[in-house]
């Protein structure tokens, strides 16, 4: 099964009011997190970025092609770009994802088009298994002006996907994103 990593590091970081993907965290950029994690599970990266970011990493970079709607937009051009039907979106700014959740979501991904986790009571849009089949559907909910991507579950084939602690690679902060120095400080 060939998988695209969509790594969504376009995002304008008004909260943080620096680039995220320019953060370093444990010595290490943040968008670089889910590179190595891509690097083992994908047979292709594609970065949602700005062509004109991200000089050094050598991956197809997409820009928004329909405006700046959050998230929604980025997996939109990136899933039309990709060269697989099965696409996993990371957030650049969420450093605790495992390659072991990423294994569990992918192999649980069979007969889905979303395939999200669901954790605290929450869904995870930005660590979720995308296929292409979704494209028309987007571009029915922009139509609609309506830019979330949890407007997708009742529309497509979903498959929610629970995390908690009984699961071997469970850690409770495996989700957290990095939207300001606070959130950046309070990782451990």
């Amino acid at each position: 099964m060939k998988i695209t990593g969509i790594i969504l590091a376009g995002g304008e970081s008004k909260r943080m009011g620096i680039d995220k993907s320019e953060i370093i965290y444990n010595n290490m950029l943040l968008v670089e997190y889910p590179i190595n994690l891509f690097k083992n599970i994908c047979d292709e990266i594609i970065l949602s970025a700005d062509s004109n970011k991200l000089h050094k990493y050598n991956y197809l970079k997409v820009p928004d092609e329909v405006g700046k709607f959050g998230p929604i937009s980025g997996i939109y051009s990136c899933l039309k770009k990709s060269s697989n039907n099965l696409n996993i979106v990371i957030s650049c700014d969420m450093p605790l994802i495992s390659e072991q959740l990423l294994q569990y979501i992918i192999k649980n991904s069979e007969h889905s088009d979303l395939v999200m986790p669901f954790y605290n009571s929450h869904y995870e849009p930005l660590c979720a298994i995308y296929t292409k089949q979704l494209i028309p559907i987007i571009e029915n909910l922009f139509i609609k002006n309506d830019y979330s991507p949890l407007s997708l579950i009742p529309l497509c084939k979903f498959k929610k996907m629970r995390i908690d602690e009984t699961l071997s690679f469970f850690n409770k902060q495996m989700f957290s994103n990095v939207n300001t120095i606070k959130d950046l400080n309070n990782l451990k």
